[in-house]
C-alpha cells in the first residue's frame, strides 16, 4: 500500500510542471525556500533508497541465476572434456563434432608473464633503454607558479614569451547550503 502511495506522489510531481512565480522579499521567504529544499532532498533520498532496495533484489536474483547457469555450464563442459580426453588417448587428432556442437583443444600456446620490477631493473642494468617506456606529462603546479597572465587569454613565461596551449576560463560557484 505504501508503494502505491509513492507512485501516486511520483505522478503528482510529474504533473506539476506549471509553477507560480514566487519572489523572495524577506528572510522568512528565504527560510521557506531552504525548508522546501530540505524537504525535496529528503523526499528524493527516500525515493532513491526505495529504488535501490528494489534494484538490489533484482541484482541478487540475476546473480543467483547467473551462478546456477555457470555451474550447469561447467558441469556439461566437464562431461564433454572427459569424453574428449578419453577419445584423445585413442586418437591424438580427435575433434568432437556433432550436428549440435563441437569441442576440441586448440594448439599449444605460450604466454609470457612479466615481473615488472625485476624485468625493469634487469633492462636498466643491461642498458637496454629501447625496451623501456617513459611517460611524459605536464607539471601543472610548477608551471602555474612560473607563468604569468598578462591579458584575457595571454600567458607568458619568465622571459616574457607567450606560452601556447593554455586558455583561462573565469567562473564563480553559486553555493547553497541547507
Amino acid at each position: 500500500m505504501e508503494n502505491l502511495k509513492m507512485i501516486d506522489e511520483i505522478e503528482d510531481v510529474e504533473v506539476e510542471e506549471k509553477r507560480e512565480v514566487f519572489e523572495i522579499n524577506s528572510l522568512s521567504g528565504a527560510d521557506w525556500c531552504f525548508e522546501r529544499l530540505k524537504g525535496i532532498k529528503a523526499n528524493l533520498e527516500e525515493r532513491k533508497a526505495y529504488a535501490e532496495e528494489e534494484i538490489k533484489k533484482y541484482k541478487e536474483y540475476i546473480e543467483a541465476e547467473e551462478k546456477k547457469a555457470a555451474d550447469d555450464i561447467a558441469y556439461f563442459e566437464g562431461l564433454l572434456r572427459i569424453y574428449t580426453d578419453k577419445r584423445l588417448e585413442e586418437d591424438k587428432d580427435f575433434k568432437l563434432k556433432t550436428a549440435k556442437g563441437s569441442a576440441s583443444y586448440g594448439k599449444v600456446q605460450k604466454k609470457w608473464n612479466y615481473d615488472e620490477e625485476v624485468l625493469l631493473k634487469d633492462l636498466e642494468d643491461k642498458h637496454l633503454e629501447d625496451y623501456i617506456k617513459i611517460k611524459k606529462s605536464i607539471d601543472k603546479t610548477k608551471l602555474n607558479k612560473d607563468l604569468n597572465l598578462v591579458a584575457d587569454n595571454i600567458v607568458v613565461d619568465g622571459n616574457g614569451e607567450i606560452v601556447e596551449g593554455i586558455t583561462i576560463i573565469e567562473f564563480r560557484n553559486f553555493n547553497v547550503k541547507y
